[in-house]
């Protein structure tokens, strides 16, 4: 009995070496996993921020592109003037300006000649449209943070509050959609109040914060399409990577429009695990439409720094 004790125990091997064995596969299994997300990271940032198309497929593309989204407003005009969301009728006469043609031209138009409650968001439009303080101020009062900001830009003189108070001039504290809204509002003050160095510089950091966050972005959804489309508006062209605008011509959908939704992305983070094609909507085609145009024709528009094709 004593012989055969200690011949199962020189069979078996130590307990350390199993041990030792154990941790060699979880050392393994580890570096593997990293590696491979290593891997993933980079090939998802070189299909971000590389281009491959050439320069006379990606003109064909973007005017074909154009089109599409020129006859996609054409064919929802009513119901962008139904709707009567004010900072995409600002960004239709923005296109109108670079790109005339008439759909732009009498939504704005339209726009203009109706009457409407509040009247002051008409400022944004015509920079002449008469407006009283007290419509003005009580507008502010009832606005989210985001509407405070552009509603000062548009009229500074006849707000009560300060760019202080909303922390409009803040370079770091906003994030994702607030800080392109912030963004948005600064291009619009520094219309009214003209050519200022402070307000240029923080105009130019916000643009490089955003340029920074699309290089890893890789779900082209609507708040992808206005991060390209507000940092082109602000002048800074030579910030935006080609691929970033084929990513987005790519997203089109098939009616010439564009919507929130890349594969089971969203804009809110939330994923939707319905994979059918979503509908276009105004908000994402209007945007898309105003990066497109813009960067097109940025020699027309005076975008800095960027040799298109």
């Amino acid at each position: 009995m004593h012989e055969q004790d200690k011949t199962i125990s020189a069979s078996a091997p130590p307990s350390g070496h199993k041990l030792n064995k154990i941790f060699k596969i979880i050392v393994i299994l580890l570096i593997t996993a990293v590696m491979v997300l290593l891997l993933t990271t980079l090939a998802m940032f070189a299909y971000n921020n590389l281009s491959l198309t050439d320069n006379q497929r990606f003109a064909q593309d973007i005017d074909f592109a154009i089109e599409n989204g020129r006859m996609w407003v054409r064919y929802h005009q009513q119901d962008i003037l139904n709707r009567s969301n004010v900072a995409l009728i600002r960004m239709l006469q923005d296109i109108n300006t670079i790109h005339p043609d008439h759909p732009y031209s009498g939504i704005v138009n339209s726009f203009m000649a109706r009457p409407s409650r509040p009247d002051c968001w008409k400022r944004l439009i015509d920079p002449n449209h008469p407006i009283t303080s007290r419509d003005l101020n009580k507008t502010i009062e009832r606005e989210s943070i985001d509407n405070k900001w552009i509603l000062y830009a548009i009229a500074p003189e006849s707000a009560n509050v300060t760019p202080q108070q909303l922390r409009l001039f803040d370079a770091e504290h906003w994030q994702g959609r607030q800080l392109t809204h912030q963004l948005w509002a600064l291009i619009h003050l520094r219309r009214v109040q003209g050519p200022d160095d402070e307000l240029d510089t923080l105009i130019e950091h916000l643009c490089d914060r955003i340029a920074c966050y699309l290089h890893f972005d890789i779900a082209v959804v609507d708040i992808y399409i206005q991060k390209v489309a507000f940092v082109l508006k602000a002048g800074f062209g030579r910030k935006i990577r080609r691929r970033w605008v084929e990513r987005i011509i790519a997203n089109q959908q098939s009616d010439g429009g564009w919507n929130d939704k890349w594969f089971i992305f969203t804009s809110d983070s939330k994923p939707v695990l319905n994979l059918s094609q979503q509908e276009s909507n105004q908000h994402a085609t209007i945007q898309a439409l105003l990066y497109q145009v813009k960067y097109r024709y940025a020699k027309q528009f005076g975008i800095s720094g960027r040799k298109i094709f």
